[in-house]
């Protein structure tokens, strides 16, 4: 890993009502010029120009973000993605606890069975959804040539941990054959809540003996325990991670950001928040049995606070014997993936397609 001089940050966790939010002010959120030494040039100028004076969701309350999403969205540089072949959405039911939740099945043409690639979006187990990564999940069933199934699955506050978890297994391990899918050539993957999930799902498969060809797991969330609310100062006793001591105050995506998901999906009493990150199904590094996992591959950003977790879970994979790949986009922020844009979007991001779906197409056909 990169070394990076370590910092202190004091962390402020209750969100502004949105009415003491000054949205005209201008630039409020653009990055210092002299800070962060090595980001991406293309990523500082389109935040600057196109974020830097926004409202971001984490500093109002979830009611405020879903009565207009668009308002404290960073949509600029994302697009709906390419035409793919044949495009569908299915109930299935869900069963902890019990109902349904929608799957998007994106297949490209001819008669298969076809290879699957399953997706669990991100946005903190509380935003997102079938729209968050389509253009992702276009690009792969096109380039790969695979069925792309983009999972829907149940967000707090409604649905709080583990929900979302148990949701997205289901989906796993849904019958394949009615979707015209071959069961043996299946892998899933997620960015950020859902490379957290994606990590779960891993042992999940192991211990139920399900093949599972690759699991991808994008800037994932791997040990957020840094985040409880009884933290008030990160330092290295209470936070390993340097670069989440180090960029807890970054304008896109601070540690207050993190611990505004988690309000909504842990709840905000602070015993029950610790209690959950202190289980492995939250807190993968904590896993009693890094054994004996499916393939997998770690996505992170350098300018991401939760960088070195995902590398860290990465390595303890790697020291168990597992077969991992890791790729660190230098530059970049965390949700680069998402920055897709024909000619508005991030270079990285068009990388970070090209890099998956060659891996994925290589998985599923040699």
């Amino acid at each position: 890993m990169t070394a990076i001089t370590s910092a202190t940050t004091t962390v402020i966790t209750t969100p502004v009502p949105a009415a003491t939010i000054p949205l005209s002010s201008s630039g409020r959120l653009q990055i210092p010029p002299h800070q962060y030494k090595g980001l991406d040039p293309e990523w500082r100028a389109l935040w600057d120009n196109h974020g830097g004076s926004m409202v971001r969701a984490d500093e109002v309350t979830l009611e405020d973000y879903r009565a207009d999403p668009a308002k404290y969205s960073f949509t600029y540089p994302t697009c709906p993605g390419p035409e793919v072949f044949h495009v569908e959405d299915r109930q299935i039911p869900v069963s902890k606890p019990t109902g349904e939740i929608t799957v998007r099945i994106y297949s490209p043409e001819g008669p298969g069975p076809f290879p699957v690639h399953l997706n669990f979006h991100g946005g903190g187990w509380v935003l997102g959804g079938l729209k968050s990564e389509a253009a992702w999940c276009r690009h792969i069933c096109n380039k790969s040539n695979i069925k792309v199934i983009d999972v829907d699955y149940r967000m707090g506050p409604e649905a709080k941990f583990p929900a979302a978890i148990y949701d997205c297994w289901d989906a796993t391990i849904d019958n394949a054959q009615s979707l015209n899918i071959n069961p043996t050539s299946v892998s899933f993957g997620g960015l950020s809540a859902g490379g957290q999930m994606s990590a779960v799902l891993a042992h999940f498969a192991r211990d139920e003996g399900v093949d599972i060809k690759l699991h991808m797991m994008i800037v994932p969330a791997t040990d957020m325990r840094y985040c409880s609310t009884k933290i008030k100062e990160l330092t290295p006793e209470n936070c390993p991670y340097e670069s989440a001591r180090l960029f807890a105050d970054l304008p896109w995506g601070p540690l207050g950001r993190e611990q505004w998901f988690l309000k909504y999906w842990l709840g905000e009493d602070p015993d029950e928040q610790e209690r959950a990150l202190n289980t492995w199904i939250l807190t993968p590094v904590l896993a009693p049995n890094m054994k004996n996992l499916p393939p997998a591959h770690i996505v992170t950003a350098e300018f991401d606070l939760e960088r070195d977790e995902g590398e860290f879970y990465g390595q303890m994979l790697q020291d168990s014997g597992n077969s991992v790949t890791m790729k660190r986009y230098a530059g970049s922020p965390h949700a680069f993936a998402h920055y897709n844009h024909p000619t508005r979007g991030l270079k990285t991001s068009f990388e970070f397609i090209e890099d998956t779906s060659k891996l994925l197409r290589d998985v599923h056909y040699d």
